[in-house]
């Protein structure tokens, strides 16, 4: 007699596969759209306001001194030798010749300067966070957003061009030819605010309308800079300083 096997209900089981498999899925892309939100930073903004969070950055000083007069001579000759010559006044005056996000990178340069006889310390420059509450949406909140970070922004363009000059990957017409370029996208940022905001012109407005214009003559100088005195990287660092010092200006005026 032949015993006949029931045979096992493969409906069933592909189903559950079925199941368990969309569970995974879903959790994966649970995961991957949270991780998305948080490395953006659109997690951290509300939908009332725009931001530019605080930062730390960190300063090369060449100089201290409790004179006006002394710093001013050093900034000098910081200058002439590649530096930035930015004087930064703290609970003393600084003279400043570069500034990185990373401390690790402000380190090394310490060291390589250390090493060639430069005294040198490390200055942390802390900038506090700017925040704009507003009821616009779309291309306005868009280029508000772009506005308030446009300092920290061009900090970094900047840097890196001073990088790219110091490293000899760009000549200083190259250079110039680069800066044009940040230059544009930078004035287009401000065209659009000026042309979206002219009417609504409350106090935070107008704070950054006139920080923007301030930033504008910086790259402007810069773009016409020209020496045989002091090298064009110089002047690169030295714009990236005052325009750092334009965003505590601002933050100063709005965060009161």
């Amino acid at each position: 007699m032949t015993i006949k096997m029931k045979p096992r209900s493969s409906t069933k089981i592909l189903t559950i596969l079925l199941t368990v498999f969309c569970i995974a899925l879903c959790v994966s892309f649970a995961e991957l759209f949270s991780s998305l939100i948080t490395t953006s930073g659109l997690g951290a903004i509300k939908d009332g306001e725009v931001k530019q969070s605080s930062f730390t950055l960190y300063a090369i000083s060449l100089y201290k001194t409790d004179t006006q007069t002394l710093a001013t001579e050093n900034a000098t000759l910081a200058k002439r030798q590649g530096g930035a010559g930015y004087i930064w006044q703290g609970d003393s005056f600084y003279v400043l010749a570069s500034c990185y996000e990373n401390e690790a990178d402000a380190k090394k340069v310490q060291e390589n300067l250390q090493t060639n006889g430069t005294t040198c310390s490390i200055l942390p420059l802390a900038f506090d966070s700017l925040t704009i509450s507003t009821t616009t949406n779309g291309q306005e909140k868009s280029t508000l957003l772009e506005s308030v970070q446009s300092f920290k922004t061009l900090y970094k363009e900047l840097y890196d061009l001073s990088v790219s000059i110091d490293t000899e990957l760009l000549t200083e017409i190259q250079a110039k030819v680069s800066l044009s370029d940040i230059t544009s996208d930078f004035k287009r940022t401000k065209a659009n605010f000026t042309a979206l905001f002219n009417s609504q012109l409350t106090s935070n407005i107008l704070e950054i309308k006139l920080s923007l214009e301030n930033v504008d003559v910086i790259l402007d100088e810069l773009a016409e800079y020209s020496s045989t005195e002091v090298p064009y990287t110089s002047a690169v660092k030295y714009a990236y300083f005052e325009i750092l010092k334009e965003y505590i200006e601002l933050t100063k005026s709005i965060n009161i």
